[in-house]
């Protein structure tokens, strides 16, 4: 143990020992300032550094690719790149602890952080995620690999009893954090809310103590999803070392009762708190004041490495006749059309969301290269989930600016003294963890005033969601009056909002419309939403139409957003919201070259498929995904992605979906091994696209493998393959290999992939191995890893449902405890 943890532990009073396990606020550990430890500091996430507000107030940072558009680049070295680019974003936001990666399963293509996590197969998300922890930890930033386990849905996450099945946990849900913590060496780890075989995941021990400590080795801290943890003496034994958020927590008061009541050992006690004060060392809080002022860093390099990024993680699943790439110089009319052309989407909702230092739309990337006269756009159908969120040129403050007006008062008194005013440039203002100077983050109240400007006349709804006791006046109109906070709840803000409250007024362009809301906050995590949703465009799919019809090609932007994708509730369905499937069916019709790009973070149903040119799919690519995009369509980069995850052509044919709903609470995983990819195999349902697809522009020879065991300690297989470059483009391989037992019944899993690029005519070997992992088993009556001898089947393939190669080699068979360093 470090000399400055041991004199902190001698100095340390057990009440400070149990406020040090404890939030101090939503993103702050306690410091203890007469021994000089200082406090921490978390932030989300996954997807960019956000800082320690969630507000309307957030720093800018790094907009990197969500989870599974870096899940689909395939690319280890890349996402050591993206951690490394994560840790720099750490520091710059005065972070010392980093809330993700996010490495739970896509157990289902409708989770509603789906487009978080990485990939459906272990392996590709275990080895993904460990580069991540690699990169970011480089520089002395902790990382917390999330959400430890069986959070793969969003129903009911902080009740459901997950039941996986012990081989299927080890083998498939427990994957990617053995490998984050045991080859990654993660300093942190986030419980899960839900809970696994009737225990909660805070207070688990079979998770926590057995494995995660005992047999993996785990060093660093264990925290709590925020408000997620519910027992005090057995989260301290099971070893949960920081409940979050703070003040108030399991820890803290209710931890000193614990310890002076025998329900809680010192032993245990002391435990907890020396995981805390080495965390401090290893982040070096001490020299990195959480007070420090979080700033912006707009590096040209990142930029570039963030558009490349989204170009690896593009997808193109369909191109007949080489409509793709596009040869600008022989388009005169390009009908860009679509939602998402302008309403570009390069992140999901919910905890990950953050301020990008830029969001460039489709549209403007588009205008940009081919110029504003041969852009026609047309949006053609709407996809909005509420009313919209008024942005800041349709909104005025009492004054006359731009905005509206926030006023915040301390306690519920709306006629108390105004303690801060500040100028919101949305109607969207969310709060949880930042809040002005004087104004107590825990219990405030707020009005908002100001105006609302419509573009057009006719019949406008206006909507109100809050998370508290609120009301909603326009025009000196009481709307909405709810000073108990009695309305039905909705699945909206983690599922702490209100449904949202509709009113329709006949309104004309260019009148201000006068603006009242008020709402006292909950403790944590509160919002305040007002959307205006404009009259329907009747005419609107047939301009679009039109406009495709006299154009050299149409370029469809479909997709989702934040709303419909987002933590908090899955999705119903996996087709297109409003009417963007006829979109493209009426324009498919009329074009003279249809190309749809899918900007969504998870599967969608594509009943059009055959009957358009090209499919590109750049998932939430992050901010720099408009320009990377356009680079593809152009033919400047090749499409260097590959699925992560598969598609289904229906939502009743994914592996998991009978058994998708829980039932009396709890959420059994039926399927077992066979999810995803694995259970289409078994069942032979054909999927809409299958895991590991995707297409290149170059055009690729793959020539005869040769895969051979290597002598070592533990069976290793070296593969070799012959690649030539027949075309006149750069090409993107990434070769597959798929293991089985030959005299088992058992579907072929991923064992490992060579991503590659070859150039213009070049030939080369990819030569990779396949590490002894690839051939282990889960044995549930020996609770043991065994390789089982005998003869196994490496499938050489482009795709999970495209086997270009069948080999057979031989392995030695033994046995290894459930715990190993891997090499």
């Amino acid at each position: 143990m470090d000399s400055l943890i041991k004199h902190w532990m001698t100095g340390l009073t057990v009440e400070e020992k149990c406020r040090l396990l404890g939030g101090a606020s939503t993103w702050r550990t306690h410091s203890i300032e007469r021994l000089g430890i200082p406090a921490i500091k978390m932030s989300d996430g996954p997807n960019g550094v956000r800082g320690e507000s969630l507000g309307s107030k957030r720093t800018p940072g790094v907009a990197i690719p969500v989870g599974i558009a870096i899940g689909a680049s395939w690319d280890t070295d890349l996402a050591l790149e993206l951690g490394d680019l994560l840790g720099k974003e750490a520091i710059r936001k005065r972070t010392h602890v980093v809330l993700g990666p996010t490495i739970n399963l896509q157990r289902t293509p409708i989770g509603g952080r789906t487009f978080e996590c990485i990939s459906e197969d272990p392996e590709l998300t275990a080895l993904m995620a460990t580069n991540i922890v690699r990169g970011i930890q480089r520089h002395d930033v902790a990382v917390t690999v999330k959400h430890f386990v069986g959070n793969d849905t969003e129903r009911d996450r902080h009740n459901v009893d997950v039941h996986i099945g012990e081989r299927t946990m080890r083998e498939m849900y427990l994957r990617p954090f053995e490998a984050t913590v045991v080859d990654g060496g993660a300093w942190g780890l986030m419980s899960a809310y839900n809970r696994v075989d009737g225990d909660h995941c805070s207070h688990n021990d079979e998770l926590l103590l057995k494995v995660l400590r005992n047999e993996w080795g785990f060093d660093g801290v264990v925290v709590s999803d925020w408000f997620g943890s519910h027992d005090t003496a057995r989260s301290a034994h099971a070893g949960l070392d920081i409940a979050m958020p703070g003040p108030e927590t399991i820890y803290g008061e209710r931890l000193v009762d614990a310890v002076n009541q025998g329900d809680v050992s010192i032993a245990d006690l002391d435990t907890r708190v020396k995981a805390v004060l080495q965390l401090i060392e290893r982040t070096r809080a001490s020299e990195r004041s959480v007070d420090d002022q979080e700033h912006t860093v707009d590096d040209p390099t990142e930029r570039a490495l963030c558009r490349r990024a989204s170009a690896a993680g593009t997808v193109l699943v369909r191109n007949v006749d080489n409509a793709l790439p596009l040869q600008p110089e022989k388009l005169q009319r390009i009908a860009l059309l679509g939602p998402n052309a302008r309403m570009t989407r390069v992140q999901g909702g919910g905890s990950s969301s953050m301020q990008a230092l830029s969001r460039k739309s489709i549209l403007r990337a588009a205008t940009d290269r081919f110029g504003e006269d041969r852009i026609i756009y047309e949006a053609g159908v709407s996809i909005d989930k509420m009313a919209p969120v008024a942005s800041s040129t349709q909104l005025r403050t009492p004054s006359g600016e731009r905005g509206l007006q926030i006023d915040y008062y301390n306690g519920c008194d709306l006629n108390g003294e105004i303690v801060h005013t500040d100028t919101i440039s949305s109607s969207l203002v969310i709060f949880f963890g930042s809040c002005p100077i004087g104004v107590n983050p825990d219990h405030f109240s707020i009005r908002i005033t100001g105006s609302f400007i419509p573009r057009c006349d006719g019949q406008h709804q206006v909507s109100l969601v809050i998370t508290g006791p609120g009301q909603f006046s326009l025009n000196d109109q009481l709307i909405v009056d709810d000073p108990l906070g009695i309305l039905p709840r909705s699945d909206e803000y983690f599922g702490l909002a209100s449904q949202e409250q509709i009113s329709t007024h006949e309104l004309r362009a260019g009148d201000a419309q006068k603006l009242d809301i008020t709402m006292t906050t909950r403790a944590g995590f509160s919002a305040v939403r007002f959307g205006v949703r404009p009259p329907d465009d009747p005419d609107a799919m047939a301009r679009a139409v039109r406009t495709a019809a006299n154009a050299d090609v149409a370029i469809i932007v479909v997709g989702t957003n934040d709303e419909w994708e987002t933590e908090g509730h899955d999705r119903e369905s996996i087709q297109l919201p409003g009417e963007q499937d006829e979109l493209v069916r009426r324009v498919s019709e009329v074009a003279k070259r249809t190309i749809v790009v899918v900007n969504a973070g998870s599967p969608v149903a594509m009943p059009w498929l055959d009957a358009v040119d090209a499919v590109v799919i750049p998932f939430f690519g992050g901010m720099e995904m408009a320009d990377a995009l356009i680079d593809i369509l152009c033919g400047d980069t090749d499409p260097g992605g590959r699925l992560p995850i598969t598609y289904p052509k229906v939502l009743s044919d994914s592996p998991a979906w009978i058994s998708y709903m829980p039932v009396n609470g709890v959420q059994s995983y039926g399927e077992g091994l066979l999810m995803g990819y694995r259970g289409h195999l078994a069942s032979g349902v054909e999927p809409l696209l299958p895991f590991g697809f995707g297409l290149s522009y170059g055009d690729v020879n793959w020539g005869s493998a040769n895969a051979t065991m290597l002598s070592s300690s533990q069976p290793t297989c070296r593969v070799t393959l012959p690649l030539a470059n027949i075309s006149s483009r750069q090409a993107t391989v990434v070769v597959q290999c798929y293991v089985r037992r030959v005299d088992s019944n058992e579907q072929a899993k991923l064992g490992g992939w060579h991503k590659c690029f070859l150039n213009t005519r070049e030939q080369r070997v990819a030569m990779f191995d396949l590490p002894w992992i690839a051939f282990r088993r889960w044995d549930v009556d020996r609770h043991s890893w065994v390789v089982e001898v005998g003869d196994y089947e490496i499938s050489i393939a482009k795709s999970s449902a495209e086997v270009c190669q069948r080999l057979i080699v031989n392995v030695d068979g033994y046995e290894i405890g459930p715990s190993l360093k891997h090499n």
